[in-house]
């Protein structure tokens, strides 16, 4: 492989504008919209220990990445798409640079940076994930870097450095994401201390004392957060999170077809790069991976921590973006370095590659033919510049052999750039579901800016609606519970929860985008009575 200079400036001037170009057009996905609503409580309440959402206390996720966000809102002066999106976008950064800086130690320059490229650039990520403001970028550049602390000081023998740092990534990913982080630090560490025969490492005292202090360190902020609030709920909902993707969730016929499914996924969803698995059929290949004690271990790591998802049905693919490195530093180690060692499987996937960059500029230039690209301004003139700048690169790709990896990447990125500049756009315009629940909640706020709005009783509220409501608003818009309701008070509902006749005429109303009836109601209650209100409860809420 090589990597001219000019493509590699080529590739870090792609980079930035690639991933930050419109990040703050998109409307929020749900997810988004609780972790940056949470956020915002925060910031309103002064309450950074006990997480909540319409003022009622939040169990799904630890606040680690709230505190993150509620940063960003503050340094920014106020909540945006962009605001909430930007954090996972330089921990993508964060990830690829920690990817390059440890497979630099055993690979070449340019293995290393592919490597940290393929990330970057598999299909996932750059067209998905990387456009999310969500916790899973994070929380895998930290599992990710407690992997390769676990290996790079064991091999070392620092056993110590090894406990402590590992530890302490370990409390890190825990207040990220919970129990999952625990189970990273669980296995791998089983792994290591078979893969260096180091068992008496398992009952050392820096091992007994760095776990106490992860311990520890995550048991004072439980300590305080009881000073709030009982912990036997949190916990409880913690472990139903970790549980509940599970075949003791999903049943044995669920997870025999997600067993079978699992590779297909794990290959559609990490193209173009997962097409090099393919080379393993060469033995040599094969050979060479296993001869690379490194490479062994990372194997060994991504396999063993794979098992965990590969018998989750409700399985998510940015739930393992942390292990994909540890797939992706074999691949390039087995990528041929010259014309002479490329043998007719690997010489179709790169003409396979080529007609990649052809296609990309194909549907480039004629997307603005599109109906949905009508609304985007110099549409022919911005995909008739992308569609060019792809094509330019299938002159160096057919001339410099040895490159053209690299300039895949880079025709990935200008890729990613035309779906920020063509694609994302018409996610604005009113047809588009989210824009719409957008416009509707920010609406209602306008509406009710100078009156007092709640919501009432175990209503689901949508995500994405609660933050632009409130976020509008500036203010929380708290939750009222069956012995906290009044007559006098205005309530936002779901007609698919409640029945209506528990009500007066609606005065106002909000979109909603899962809910059968399609909107939810603002009215005030003609009754508190309990018992009457139990009965007019048409779907009992899941998740209260």
């Amino acid at each position: 492989m090589q990597l001219p200079r000019w493509l590699l400036v080529l590739i870090l001037v792609l980079i930035p504008m690639a991933f930050l170009i419109n990040l703050n057009v998109q409307p929020f996905i749900d997810d988004e919209g609780n972790r940056a609503t949470v956020a915002l409580e925060m910031l309103w309440s002064g309450n950074f220990i006990t997480p909540t959402l319409h003022g009622d206390y939040y169990y799904n996720k630890p606040p680690l990445w709230n505190w993150i966000l509620a940063l960003s809102i503050w340094l920014h002066g106020g909540a945006s798409e962009w605001v909430v999106r930007l954090p996972a976008v330089l921990a993508l950064f964060g990830f690829a640079g920690t990817v390059y800086h440890y497979f630099r130690k055993h690979l070449s320059f340019e293995q290393a940076a592919l490597a940290a490229l393929m990330l970057l650039t598999c299909g996932r990520i750059i067209f998905w994930e990387s456009l999310l403001g969500l916790i899973d970028l994070a929380f895998s550049w930290t599992i990710f870097t407690l992997i390769m602390v676990f290996y790079h000081e064991s091999e070392k023998e620092r056993w110590g450095r090894m406990f402590l740092f590992t530890y302490l990534l370990m409390a890190i990913g825990f207040m990220l994401k919970g129990l999952p982080a625990i189970a990273f630090q669980g296995l791998t560490l089983l792994l290591v201390l078979q893969f260096q025969k180091a068992w008496k490492q398992l009952f050392s005292w820096v091992h007994i004392g760095s776990g106490l202090l992860a311990v520890g360190l995550l048991a004072a902020y439980y300590a305080v957060y009881h000073q709030y609030h009982s912990l036997e709920t949190v916990f409880q909902v913690l472990f139903v999170e970790s549980g509940k993707r599970t075949a003791v969730a999903y049943g044995w016929l669920d997870t025999l077809k997600h067993i079978f499914n699992f590779p297909l996924e794990l290959f559609y969803h990490f193209l173009p790069w997962t097409a090099l698995l393919l080379l393993l059929v060469n033995q040599k290949n094969r050979l060479a991976i296993r001869e690379n004690q490194f490479i062994r271990f990372c194997l060994y790591a991504l396999g063993l921590n794979l098992i965990i998802y590969w018998l989750s049905p409700n399985f998510y693919p940015r739930y393992i973006l942390m292990l994909l490195p540890l797939g992706f530093v074999s691949l390039v180690k087995i990528v041929p370095d010259d014309d002479q060692e490329k043998n007719k499987l690997y010489l179709a996937l790169e003409v396979i590659f080529g007609i990649v960059l052809l296609g990309a500029a194909v549907i480039t230039a004629v997307a603005p033919l599109a109906e949905d690209t009508q609304m985007v301004p110099y549409r022919w003139l911005k995909s008739t510049f992308l569609a060019l700048g792809i094509l330019l690169l299938l002159f160096p790709y057919y001339r410099l052999p040895r490159s053209r990896l690299f300039l895949l990447v880079a025709g990935l990125l200008i890729g990613r750039i035309g779906l920020d500049l063509l694609a994302i756009p018409p996610r604005t315009s009113e047809k588009s579901i989210g824009e719409g629940i957008k416009v509707s909640a920010t609406q209602l706020a306008d509406r009710w800016q100078d009156r007092e709005l709640f919501i009432f009783a175990a209503t689901q509220m949508e995500p994405t609606t609660s933050f632009y409501l409130q976020n509008q608003l500036n203010q929380i818009v708290p939750r009222r519970k069956v012995g906290e309701l009044s007559t006098e008070e205005d309530y936002i509902f779901n007609p698919d929860q409640y029945a209506p006749s528990l009500f007066f005429p609606p005065s106002d109303s909000v979109k909603a985008r899962h809910s059968i009836s399609d909107y939810y109601y603002v009215a005030r209650l003609k009754t508190t009575n309990a018992e009457e209100i139990k009965a007019g409860t048409l779907r009992p809420p899941a998740g209260f």
